[in-house]
Protein backbone atom coordinates (compact mmCIF):
# COMPACT_ATOMS: atom_id res chain seq x y z
CA UNK A 1 0.00 0.00 0.00
CA UNK A 2 1.27 3.08 -0.91
CA UNK A 3 1.72 5.69 1.89
CA UNK A 4 2.87 9.70 1.35
CA UNK A 5 5.35 11.80 3.84
CA UNK A 6 2.94 13.45 5.72
CA UNK A 7 3.64 16.92 7.23
CA UNK A 8 2.84 17.94 10.72
CA UNK A 9 2.11 21.45 9.24
CA UNK A 10 -0.53 20.40 6.93
CA UNK A 11 -1.65 17.38 8.36
CA UNK A 12 -1.58 17.28 11.79
CA UNK A 13 -5.17 15.96 12.83
CA UNK A 14 -4.42 13.25 10.54
CA UNK A 15 -0.79 12.05 11.81
CA UNK A 16 -2.49 12.77 15.40
CA UNK A 17 -5.71 10.38 14.66
CA UNK A 18 -2.98 7.60 13.07
CA UNK A 19 -0.68 7.55 15.93
CA UNK A 20 -3.34 7.00 18.42
CA UNK A 21 -4.24 3.53 16.91
CA UNK A 22 -2.51 0.93 19.00
CA UNK A 23 -0.48 -0.42 16.63
CA UNK A 24 0.91 2.94 14.93
CA UNK A 25 4.13 3.06 13.99
CA UNK A 26 6.06 6.42 13.29
CA UNK A 27 9.28 6.77 10.90
CA UNK A 28 10.69 9.75 10.60
CA UNK A 29 14.11 11.14 9.40
CA UNK A 30 15.54 14.77 10.82
CA UNK A 31 17.14 16.18 8.12
CA UNK A 32 18.23 19.46 6.32
CA UNK A 33 17.99 18.86 2.26
CA UNK A 34 19.05 22.36 2.14
CA UNK A 35 23.13 22.14 2.62
CA UNK A 36 23.16 18.19 3.79
CA UNK A 37 23.60 16.50 0.73
CA UNK A 38 23.46 13.03 2.46
CA UNK A 39 19.73 14.26 3.35
CA UNK A 40 19.41 15.46 -0.41
CA UNK A 41 20.24 11.86 -1.19
CA UNK A 42 18.91 10.00 1.50
CA UNK A 43 14.95 11.80 0.71
CA UNK A 44 14.28 10.07 -2.17
CA UNK A 45 14.95 6.43 -0.77
CA UNK A 46 12.93 7.26 2.37
CA UNK A 47 10.17 8.37 -0.14
CA UNK A 48 10.40 5.06 -1.80
CA UNK A 49 10.48 3.10 1.54
CA UNK A 50 7.01 4.92 2.41
CA UNK A 51 5.43 4.28 -0.55
CA UNK A 52 6.59 0.48 -0.49
CA UNK A 53 6.18 -0.60 2.88
CA UNK A 54 3.37 2.17 4.73
CA UNK A 55 0.30 1.03 5.76
CA UNK A 56 -2.69 2.52 7.47
CA UNK A 57 -1.21 2.32 11.10
CA UNK A 58 2.13 3.40 9.44
CA UNK A 59 3.07 7.39 9.38
CA UNK A 60 6.06 8.87 7.99
CA UNK A 61 7.34 12.22 8.13
CA UNK A 62 10.48 13.92 6.98
CA UNK A 63 11.69 16.51 9.58
CA UNK A 64 13.49 19.24 7.96
CA UNK A 65 15.69 21.44 10.79
CA UNK A 66 14.78 24.28 8.42
CA UNK A 67 11.26 23.99 7.80
CA UNK A 68 9.88 22.51 11.11
CA UNK A 69 12.40 24.33 13.42
CA UNK A 70 10.04 25.54 15.46
CA UNK A 71 8.03 22.29 15.92
CA UNK A 72 11.18 20.47 16.77
CA UNK A 73 12.02 23.14 19.34
CA UNK A 74 15.19 24.00 17.89
CA UNK A 75 16.56 20.43 18.72
CA UNK A 76 19.94 19.45 15.99
CA UNK A 77 21.07 16.32 16.39
CA UNK A 78 24.48 15.67 16.57
CA UNK A 79 24.82 14.49 13.30
CA UNK A 80 22.63 14.12 9.92
CA UNK A 81 20.08 12.41 8.85
CA UNK A 82 18.47 10.85 11.61
CA UNK A 83 16.63 7.83 11.20
CA UNK A 84 13.80 7.78 14.63
CA UNK A 85 11.17 5.18 14.94
CA UNK A 86 8.16 4.45 17.11
CA UNK A 87 6.45 1.31 17.76
CA UNK A 88 2.83 2.67 19.73
CA UNK A 89 4.64 4.76 22.38
CA UNK A 90 8.31 2.48 22.31
CA UNK A 91 11.20 4.62 20.72
CA UNK A 92 12.51 1.95 18.64
CA UNK A 93 15.54 3.40 16.63
CA UNK A 94 17.45 6.90 16.87
CA UNK A 95 20.28 6.71 14.58
CA UNK A 96 22.38 7.59 11.84
CA UNK A 97 21.93 5.13 8.68
CA UNK A 98 25.47 4.13 7.65
CA UNK A 99 23.29 2.65 4.65
CA UNK A 100 21.24 4.35 2.15
CA UNK A 101 19.46 2.25 0.06
CA UNK A 102 15.84 1.49 0.11
CA UNK A 103 16.76 -2.07 1.01
CA UNK A 104 19.19 -0.91 3.74
CA UNK A 105 17.20 1.09 5.30
CA UNK A 106 14.28 -1.89 5.49
CA UNK A 107 16.91 -4.20 6.85
CA UNK A 108 17.62 -1.26 9.65
CA UNK A 109 13.68 -0.85 10.51
CA UNK A 110 13.89 -4.35 10.89
CA UNK A 111 16.65 -4.49 13.56
CA UNK A 112 16.26 -5.27 17.00
CA UNK A 113 15.74 -1.73 18.58
CA UNK A 114 19.01 1.01 18.46
CA UNK A 115 19.14 4.23 19.74
CA UNK A 116 22.15 5.87 19.13
CA UNK A 117 21.02 9.76 19.58
CA UNK A 118 20.70 10.34 23.33
CA UNK A 119 18.89 13.70 23.73
CA UNK A 120 16.02 13.69 21.66
CA UNK A 121 12.76 15.43 22.31
CA UNK A 122 9.84 13.32 22.42
CA UNK A 123 8.55 14.03 18.98
CA UNK A 124 5.49 11.26 19.11
CA UNK A 125 4.39 13.22 21.98
CA UNK A 126 4.37 16.24 20.29
CA UNK A 127 2.77 14.82 17.20
CA UNK A 128 0.14 13.45 19.27
CA UNK A 129 -0.98 16.54 21.46
CA UNK A 130 -4.13 18.10 21.36
CA UNK A 131 -3.28 21.52 20.97
CA UNK A 132 -0.83 20.37 17.87
CA UNK A 133 -3.67 18.76 15.58
CA UNK A 134 -6.26 21.57 16.07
Amino acid sequence: MSTPLLDPWTDAATIAARLNAPSARLTLIVGATGWCEICRTLKPVFESLAAEHGGKNDTWLWLDLEDHAEFLDDFIPDSLPLLVSYKGAQLTHALVPSRLTTSALADLMAESPRIEQAALPDIRARLMAVDWAT
